[in-house]
């Protein structure tokens, strides 16, 4: 797999000499690496939010659209092993607070809301729209966090670190031949930061005025970056 390794950001070094004989003159560095990969897993929220006056009404209706919501992913041959209940609650709703209430106003319980989300988290990414679509037609009135990632990007961490050490590298020694300085020793490394920018959607971008969704959905790649600083005897 080819691997697009590229400089993203350098900070101008910083050249110091003490005057003190414990002192050692320093060059210290900072850069970043990064490389791309191809999505291999789709993750979204799929809930249903159901308000009745009572929590009994409120519970059996919500049960019964998410039962219709996962037996259409089931019909699109995704199982539990792709999805699970990643969120549950029941929570009563109170009157709003009225423009101009008397003093012994108290809000009251005026209903019960019911909130069940579904994380589906699969590799079947050529899915992504189908998945979507399915889900909204049985009923499912929250669709969130819609991205492309990685199963498990920590696999790739060590590219993205070579990459970003190689570049510190080269700057330090384009730095050495432009001032005429040398480079001694490496006197310290420190990893600053490694990120994983997912592709992150919309349901809305994705889905046209009557609510179907617009297909197909492209998964597109992964960036993961990492920053290092590096710490230079210079003579």
């Amino acid at each position: 797999m080819k691997i697009f390794a590229f400089l993203l950001a350098a900070l101008l070094p910083i050249l110091s000499i003490q005057a003190s004989d414990h002192d050692i003159p320093k060059l210290t560095l900072s850069a970043s690496g990064a490389i791309r990969k191809p999505s291999d897993e789709l993750q979204l929220k799929i809930g249903v939010v159901t308000l009745k006056e009572t929590a009994e009404e409120a519970l059996a209706e919500n049960s019964g659209k998410m039962q219709e919501v996962i037996a259409n992913l089931e019909s699109l041959r995704l199982t539990k092993e792709d999805y699970e209940t990643s969120h549950f609650s029941i929570n009563p709703t109170y009157t709003p607070y009225p423009k101009n209430p008397p003093e012994n106003w108290k809000p009251s319980i005026n209903g019960y809301e019911v909130s069940n989300t579904l994380l589906i988290h699969t590799s079947k990414l050529e899915m992504a729209g189908k998945i979507i679509d399915m889900a909204n037609q049985a009923g499912a009135n929250s669709i969130t966090d819609i991205r492309f990632g990685l199963h498990n990007s920590r696999d790739y961490w060590s590219e993205a670190l070579a990459a970003a050490a190689s570049n510190a590298v080269k700057d330090a020694q384009v730095i050495a031949q432009a001032t005429g300085i040398k480079l001694v020793r490496v006197l310290s490394v420190t990893l600053n930061q490694t990120q994983v920018s997912s592709r992150n959607l919309d349901f809305a971008s994705i889905a046209n005025a009557a609510g179907s969704v617009v297909t197909p959905i492209e998964p597109g790649e992964v960036s993961i970056t990492a920053n290092v600083t590096l710490i230079y005897e210079i003579q």
